[in-house]
């Protein structure tokens, strides 16, 4: 695949709402790198000054960023951290390099990336499993934010047995692309038929399917991934879960392609909108994914 066509899809993403890096503010805890045979990339992880005991269930939600953010920007504007000081849990930030995308987008577009095993959702789900047993974390969530989201739903689909819920904002369903035409498609018009997509992903997911909560939020003023692919991302999770786990939907009006009631400080933040935060955490303690 050619560099271009890389950038194109990601200036698709990030050209038409970028805006100055936010100013710095305290940093979460720690920044470190993770190296497997799939690569590197470095995260930052955030751990509350109280964490339930090892004795107890630690949980932890992962924070996949959008186009053109970093791992501290995504904890400035959805303000995670305080939530997590709050509730009692960790959260971890990946972090995709400019060297593997222009624009720093999870390539959740590519082929290679939407397999068990492979690629970035390899890399994604090694990191995840060593921060969570280097602190006794025993359930695991997956927050996205527009390519972060569609990275996110192609992890849950790739390692279903893994994540005890998902929580999609902006993005699109699962398994939408395989090829730049078709991320470009999916995201100006909305992914194709939903209950294909669910079919599809049930497959994927073969003998290790499972029903996963899932809450996907997106605005209905979105100018980048088009709100249509809300209705195809509820109604793929409706059919993989066949009842056995709630699929929530939130239409957030009048936000668009922005994380609704994120902080200024962040870039892609729509201030005055719905606590999208407030609501993803409270979507967690519903279903027991954070106690």
């Amino acid at each position: 695949m050619s560099h271009r066509l890389l950038v194109s899809i990601a200036l698709v993403v990030a050209g038409a709402c970028a805006r100055a890096q936010a100013p710095a503010s305290p940093a979460p805890t720690t920044r470190a790198t993770y190296t497997s045979a799939q690569g590197s990339r470095e995260f930052v992880m955030f751990a509350p000054a109280s964490l339930p005991g090892r004795g107890e269930e630690r949980a932890m939600v992962v924070m996949l960023h959008g186009c053109a953010q970093t791992a501290d920007d995504m904890a400035r504007g959805t303000r995670m951290n305080a939530a997590a000081e709050r509730e009692r849990f960790i959260v971890l930030y990946p972090e995709q390099p400019a060297s593997a995308n222009p624009q720093r987008c999870w390539n959740w577009f590519l082929a290679d990336n939407v397999m068990r095993d492979k690629g970035e959702t390899a890399l994604l789900a090694e990191m995840i499993d060593s921060v969570a047993r280097a602190h006794g974390v025993r359930r695991v969530s997956l927050v996205g934010m527009s390519a972060g989201a569609a990275m996110a739903a192609n992890l849950a689909v790739a390692y279903p047995e893994r994540y005890a819920a998902l929580a999609l904002h902006s993005g699109v369903p699962a398994l939408a692309a395989n090829d730049v035409m078709g991320a470009l498609a999916a995201m100006r018009q909305g992914a194709p038929d939903g209950d294909a997509l669910g079919a599809a992903a049930l497959a994927a997911m073969g003998a290790r399917a499972r029903p996963i909560p899932v809450i996907a939020l997106h605005g209905s003023d979105d100018k980048i991934v088009s709100p249509n692919n809300l209705d195809a991302t509820v109604r793929q999770w409706t059919v993989v879960n066949a009842g056995g786990a709630s699929v929530e939907k939130v239409v957030l009006s009048g936000v668009g392609h922005a994380w609704s009631g994120g902080s200024a400080e962040g870039t892609f933040t729509a201030p005055a909108g719905p606590d999208a935060t407030g609501m993803i955490v409270a979507f967690l303690k519903r279903v027991k994914a954070i106690q």
